[in-house]
C-alpha cells in the first residue's frame, strides 16, 4: 500500500503545482483580448467558440437547428447583449425557453460579441439608458399602460397563460429595461418609439428602479407579491383547513 501510495501522492502534488502554469488547460474558458488585438476579431472569435455551433457561422444567416432562432431576426446587438448579461446564453439546450442564469462572459467579452453579431445583422444599436434623467411618476404611467398587464404593477412578474410567464422585474437593471423594450423577447411586444422614447425608456427605469425598494406589507405576508388570485387560494386553503380541523375535532367528541 506503501509504495503505491506514494507515488499517487507524488503525482497529485505535481499536479498541484502545475496546475497554475498550464492555466488549467484541460477546461479552457473564453479567452481574453489580448493586448491591441481588433475588438471585431476579438467578438468573431468568442462567436466562433461558444455561438456558432448553434446559430451557425454566419450569424445573418440560417441557425444549425430549427428550434433555434437565427440572430438576424432576434433584435441585433441589444438582443445579444441582454442574453448573455442575463445568463440566458449560451443556453444548455436547443430546445425550450431559455432562463437566467450566471452570465459566462465578463462585460467586455460580452460586448465584443454583441457588437460583432450586430455588425453582421445590421443593427448594432444598444440603448443608453439613465433612470436619473427619467421622471418617476410619467414612467409609473407608461409602465401601468404598457407592463402591468403581464408584470404586476409591482413587478412581480406572473403567469401569463400558454406556459408563458413573465418574469419579475424587481431588481431589473437600467440597461436590461431599454433592451427588452426594443427587442421584444419572447412573448412581449416591441416598444419603441413614439412615446417610448428616451425619455419614456428612463422613466420607465426610474419607475422599476423603485420596485424592490422600501416595500411595505401593512397587510402581512405578500406571499411573492403575486397579486388577489393566489392570495386568496392561500385565504381559503387556510380558512378550509381550519374548518376542516374543527368540524375533525368537534365530530370526535360526539
Amino acid at each position: 500500500m506503501r509504495r503505491t501510495l506514494v507515488p499517487l501522492a507524488a503525482v497529485g502534488l505535481l499536479t498541484v503545482l502545475l496546475w497554475p502554469a498550464t492555466g488549467g488547460a484541460a477546461a479552457p474558458g473564453p479567452r481574453r483580448a489580448a493586448a491591441g488585438q481588433d475588438p471585431d476579431a476579438y467578438g468573431h472569435e468568442l462567436y466562433l467558440q461558444s455561438c456558432a455551433s448553434c446559430h451557425g457561422v454566419n450569424p445573418a444567416g440560417p441557425s444549425n437547428y430549427p428550434t433555434v432562432p437565427s440572430l438576424k431576426d432576434v433584435g441585433g446587438a441589444s438582443a445579444v447583449d441582454w442574453a448573455l448579461r442575463s445568463g440566458r446564453m449560451p443556453w444548455r439546450s436547443t430546445k425550450g425557453p431559455a432562463s437566467r442564469g450566471r452570465p459566462a462572459f465578463d462585460l467586455s467579452q460580452i460586448r465584443a460579441i454583441s457588437l460583432y453579431v450586430g455588425d453582421q445583422v445590421g443593427d448594432r444599436d444598444i440603448p443608453t439608458v439613465d433612470p436619473s434623467q427619467g421622471d418617476v411618476q410619467r414612467g409609473r404611467d407608461l409602465y401601468a399602460q404598457a407592463c402591468s398587464a403581464c408584470h404586476g404593477m409591482n413587478g412581480a412578474g406572473s403567469a401569463v397563460g400558454e406556459g408563458n410567464v413573465a418574469p419579475s422585474l424587481q431588481g431589473i437593471d437600467a440597461l436590461s429595461v431599454g433592451e427588452v423594450m426594443k427587442i421584444g423577447p419572447g412573448n412581449m411586444p416591441v416598444f419603441h418609439g413614439g412615446i417610448y422614447d428616451a425619455a419614456g425608456v428612463n422613466s420607465i427605469a426610474a419607475y422599476t428602479d423603485t420596485l424592490d425598494k422600501n416595500v411595505d406589507n401593512p397587510g402581512g405576508l405578500p406571499i411573492g407579491g403575486k397579486g388577489p388570485v393566489p392570495e386568496g387560494f392561500v385565504a381559503w386553503l387556510i380558512g378550509l383547513g381550519v374548518l376542516v380541523l374543527f368540524a375533525k375535532v368537534v365530530g370526535g367528541r360526539n
